[in-house]
């Protein structure tokens, strides 16, 4: 393009720098280094001030080879096919991609930007049987919801056009509720990377809609064992889980804690396979009025940006989260983790929340993936635009072209306004003391131009920008035969159950809690603790919006157990356990929405890939039944670590987050008993299985098959449920998950107000179910219920049988048919499960 002047041109008397020519020898890593290393060497220049820095990548005349080779040393992420789209594209325009330029590229086509397996078209063979899926984004994910938004017109407002999805909360009120992933930089940095995670969600509920205001957070945690023995772990510069978990935890409170936002629910799993890559999922909540959900960038609005500086924190961050982890990602990878700023990004969300009641903000996103590039390129994808990159203020002086426009650099949000309203922006920044400066200019050519003192660094088409190849992947998978378990447990029943409840899957995360402040802002009305000692725990939180007489519930579901054998299983189980424990707290079945979060292995490895097709396959089978609809997700990929024995992969995660409106604060339900002489009911049936189930983890091959259910039959029972909330009568209820029954009646008797007695021989079962499937299996769809004695009937007219009622001798009497199974002092069961983490941290 004629716009782009060559790098050996002077700009105020100050010459700009390209790498020479390179030849293919060189490009195969004899002498040419990555990016950072040729910035470091271009610095012993006086740079710092009026100049630009990059250089011209001769790309166009290579092979395809040598163009991967050329990747893989820039760290780019890209496969071969996509090096020779990009030649291809510069080829046409008869010239060489600057280095700004391919960065540019290559962040916005990377897995961790542009979810391109799951836009894959796949081909699938399940058993033996081959199938096409033509992109599991909009097969299983955006089909799904528009056929449930179809039949639920006017709640959903806002579904992936946006960071994240609004649903309807009253006629002035919109909630949404996004989850983000960051993995990779919490392995190698887990405080700063933590940190950074929780930031950038929080961000990106601040650019949702034209602003929205982040009211509670979540964060779910997988890592490896606590007790994990140094000896044991295969591979040199890993962190043990102690340390990750400690910095993570550590990571995600201070950043919350000083923003102000409660973080009210959460999940921690353990398992060996997160030794190498824990996985770190953080999410926020926000509020919006409506009418200030639609936003549009045009020609002539200005970009702001608002916030933090620009410094080399964060560099090739999205590339770097679009590959797997090695011995020597600790190392060379440590520019990739960003450095937070909490109270700099509390500046910044109060500058933006008065901006948007002003009416000054047209639109806005957040600066995460790929700093500027992404945020600028993508708000400029329909309109092109020029940016400034010299007007963006620095850490510190000497950034390259490519360094400014792609740092990660956290706290920085960009902002369409128009060119009118900047005096007003200004004003309002000085008053917060968040700085701004105008980025960019939307210009109506459909180019992205961006400039670095005069110099025209990067100039590409927009549409040839954000169309990467598609990608042609095989995904297989082989379903199980074995129809029985085969166990036998040579342990008595109480025995097992106090097992259970020492399971690390199982022990309570109090010592966790405790960090995080889930009462700031006034509105935590169901805390992540209750009881009478305040330490019982719960299925999830209740938040009261300001401005509405409606709460939101929010609740969540990760099985990875399930998923190791059984993934279909796991995609099905984990949107029930989700939406039970929305309604199960109080929430309309009818009003809640769920968001998708994927974290697999290597997704090149057909069996992996499968395990993700399959999962998808049993996610959208349950929500498009419980017409609930998906308003957000993410996915993260290349979780697994090339150690010295090979590579080691996590299971197939899926994490189920979703928010449900409680329509009225006396609609809510906690998960603790509340009084002697209740009468406890169940909702569901049990069914044999045990595949996924705690009791038998590290043996799922041999466990037979998952607990089946009805998801139709579940939802009917949701529904009528609910009417017992809606009626008041329901003292307290809790889901039935990891551990079963048993554990569930523990935890219930855990809030200190009473005993449970509960006969196993009236359970409603689908099928013959053992002692072990009754006490222990975690059939999905099941809800304990406590009662009033003069309320019973009306819960057992729904299909709710008494099973068995609270006592005031403080145990847990567990029977069959007059046959004692387990009979235990509660508060003798309780420090085995409250003490569980208390020695790790």
């Amino acid at each position: 393009m004629a716009g782009l002047r060559s790098s050996h041109q002077a700009w105020d008397g100050l010459a700009t720098f390209s790498t020479p020519a390179i030849d293919p020898a060189r490009i195969r890593g004899q002498s040419m280094g990555p990016p950072q290393a040729a910035s470091r060497a271009l610095q012993t220049h006086p740079t710092a001030t009026g100049r630009a820095v990059f250089r011209h990548i001769p790309i166009t005349s290579l092979s395809g080879d040598e163009l991967l080779a050329l990747s893989q040393k820039h760290k780019l992420s890209l496969s071969r096919e996509d090096m020779l789209a990009v030649q291809k594209i510069f080829q046409e325009e008869k010239r060489e991609p600057t280095d700004v330029e391919l960065e540019v590229i290559a962040q916005t086509w990377s897995e961790h930007c542009k979810h391109r397996i799951f836009g894959a078209r796949i081909e699938h063979s399940v058993n033996g049987k081959a199938e096409v899926i033509d992109s599991l984004y909009k097969t299983y994910v955006k089909a799904v919801t528009a056929r449930i938004m179809a039949k639920k017109p006017g709640f959903v407002l806002s579904a992936f056009t946006d960071n994240a999805g609004f649903v309807k909360l009253d006629e002035k009120l919109a909630v949404c509720l996004k989850v983000e992933t960051h993995n990779h930089p919490s392995a190698i940095e887990p405080y700063a990377g933590a940190n950074t995670g929780l930031g950038g969600v929080i961000r990106d509920i601040l650019g949702a809609g034209k602003g929205a205001k982040p009211i509670a957070s979540l964060d779910v945690f997988c890592f490896g064992p606590p007790d994990t023995k140094q000896e044991d772990i295969k591979a040199k510069d890993v962190i043990h889980p102690l340390g990750v978990m400690r910095g993570v935890v550590r990571g995600v409170r201070d950043y919350g804690n000083r923003m102000g936002i409660p973080t009210v629910a959460g999940a921690i799993q353990f398992d060996d396979t997160y030794i190498y890559n824990p996985l770190v999922f953080c999410g926020t909540m926000g509020v919006i009025p409506i009418g200030d959900i639609d936003k549009e960038v045009k020609p002539g609005h200005l970009l702001i940006a608002a916030g933090g500086r620009t410094g080399r924190d964060g560099l090739k961050g999205a590339t770097f989260s679009s590959v797997s982890l090695t011995t020597a990602s600790h190392e060379e990878d440590q520019t990739a983790v960003q450095i937070g700023n909490p109270i700099e990004e509390k500046k910044a969300a109060d500058f933006i929340l008065a901006a948007r009641a002003q009416g000054l903000i047209q639109f806005v996103t957040d600066c995460g993936a790929g700093g500027f590039s992404s945020a600028a390129g993508e708000m400029l994808s329909e309109v092109g635009g020029e940016v400034w990159l010299d007007h963006a203020p620095l850490k510190e002086p000497g950034l390259e072209s490519w360094q400014v426009f792609i740092s990660e650099s956290q706290e920085r949000m960009v902002i369409a306004i128009e060119e009118k309203d900047l005096e007003a922006m200004q004003k309002l920044a000085a008053v917060y003391e968040t700085e701004l400066c105008v980025l960019a200019k939307a210009d109506g050519t459909g180019i992205l131009k961006v400039k670095h003192h005069g110099e025209m660094v990067c100039e590409l088409d927009c549409r040839k920008l954000h169309e990467a190849p598609r990608r042609h992947m095989k995904g297989e998978w082989t379903e199980s035969t074995d129809e029985t378990a085969g166990f036998t447990f040579e342990e008595g029943w109480e025995d097992l159950l106090r097992g259970l409840l020492a399971d690390f899957t199982i022990v309570s995360r109090e010592p966790i809690i405790r960090e995080y402040d889930h009462e700031v802002q006034g509105n935590t009305l169901l805390k992540p603790l209750a009881g009478a000692q305040g330490d019982a725990p719960q299925d999830g939180s209740v938040i009261r919006v300001d401005g509405s007489q409606q709460c939101v519930a929010l609740g969540l579901a990760l099985l990875p157990e399930w998923g190791k054998n059984d993934p279909f299983a796991m995609g099905r189980a984990c949107v029930d356990e989700c939406v039970r424990q929305l309604v199960a707290m109080g929430a309309n079945p009818e009003r809640i929405a769920i968001l998708d979060n994927f974290c697999l292995g290597n997704p090149d490895d057909h069996r992996e890939l499968g395990a993700l097709v399959e999962t998808c396959k049993g996610m959208a089978q349950t929500a498009e039944t419980y017409g609930t609809p998906f308003v957000s997700g993410k996915d993260s990929f290349y979780n697994y670590f090339k150690t010295d024995e090979g590579p080691v992969s996590i299971p197939c995660t899926l994490l189920v987050s979703g928010f449900g409106v409680v329509e009225d604060a006396k609609h809510i339900v906690g998960a603790s008993v509340r009084r002697t002489g209740s009468k406890l009911c169940l909702v569901g049936d049990t069914t044999p299985g045990l595949r996924g189930a705690v009791l038998v983890k590290g043996m799922q091959s041999q466990a037979g098959q998952p607990a089946n259910f009805d998801e139709a039959k579940a939802l009917e029972n949701y529904r009528a449920y609910y009417t017992l909330v809606e009626k008041g009568v329901v003292l307290s209820a809790h889901d039935i998950s990891e551990g079963g029954l048993g554990v569930a009646l523990a935890e219930m008797g855990f809030s200190g107000k009473a005993g449970l007695s509960v006969d196993l021989a009236k359970l409603p079962t689908k099928g013959a179910c053992e002692t072990a499937e009754l006490l222990f299996g975690e059939t999905p769809g099941r809800i304990v219920l406590e009662v009033a004695p003069e309320n019973a009937h009306l819960a057992e007219a729904l299909g709710f049988p008494v099973i068995g009622e609270t006592t005031a001798d403080g145990k847990l009497n567990i029977t069959k048919g007059g046959e004692p199974l387990i009979n235990a002092s509660i508060a003798e069961l309780k420090p085995i499960w409250k003490e569980g983490l208390v020695n790790y941290y």
